[in-house]
């Protein structure tokens, strides 16, 4: 069954297309036969080419992020800690 994946926009004032995923081949499709068709998801749900193929940020890199924040602050409420305990 064809799916669309994502847009791309015409050229010099071109009409746009879709490409369409069908059994694992990607093929690119005029928007108006796209719509005309019924195919799903609708075009305005699908994203341009650019955003398509833009890196996403992983989780993992996410997570390692947030843990080495959580770190340097548990770090620097043990040296406050520290601090107001050397003081007295």
């Amino acid at each position: 069954m064809r799916r669309g994946m994502y847009r791309v926009r015409g050229t010099n004032g071109g009409p746009d297309d879709v490409r369409v995923e069908d059994d694992g081949i990607e093929m690119p499709l005029a928007e108006s036969l796209y719509r005309s068709r019924g195919y799903l998801p609708r075009v305005e749900d699908l994203p341009w080419q650019e955003a398509y193929f833009a890196p996403k940020r992983s989780t993992a890199s996410t997570e390692a992020a947030k843990g080495v924040a959580d770190k340097a602050a548990r770090e620097v409420a043990r040296q406050d800690f520290l601090d107001r305990f050397r003081k007295q």
